[in-house]
């Protein structure tokens, strides 16, 4: 969840769109919230989802302006606005991540569970 908040950081920081950025900021603030929900599996799990759509809302939004105004130009594009492109993209890799290894940690403590009762 930290690699998701320096993705969207990344995304926040190079951007100079201030919808945009703050976009980026809802993502980085959700997933350092969720960080401490470590208790809470479910919401966990939940936030994350909610991240992942926020990260598919943005890629949208950027590669929409990033073509959509400039249809009649060529542009050369620099490695770090490539970057900028792909991370909200790694960003939804990483809650992906972080969501697979919830339902591991929730499933370990189910099992758990049925030991107890």
């Amino acid at each position: 969840m930290a690699l998701g908040a320096m993705m969207f950081f990344l995304v926040g920081t190079g951007n100079p769109s201030n919808a945009q950025a703050l976009l980026a900021g809802l993502g980085v603030a959700l997933f350092l919230a969720n960080t401490t929900y470590f208790k809470h599996r479910k919401r966990q799990f939940v936030v994350n989802r909610v991240v992942i759509l926020t990260a598919f809302v943005l890629e949208g939004w950027m590669l929409y302006s990033a073509n959509g105004f400039s249809a009649g130009k060529e542009q050369e594009g620099s490695p770090l606005e490539f970057l900028a492109m792909a991370a909200p993209l790694m960003a939804v890799i990483f809650a992906a991540l972080a969501n697979r290894a919830i339902q591991s940690d929730e499933k370990k403590v189910q099992s758990a569970d049925r030991f107890r009762k």
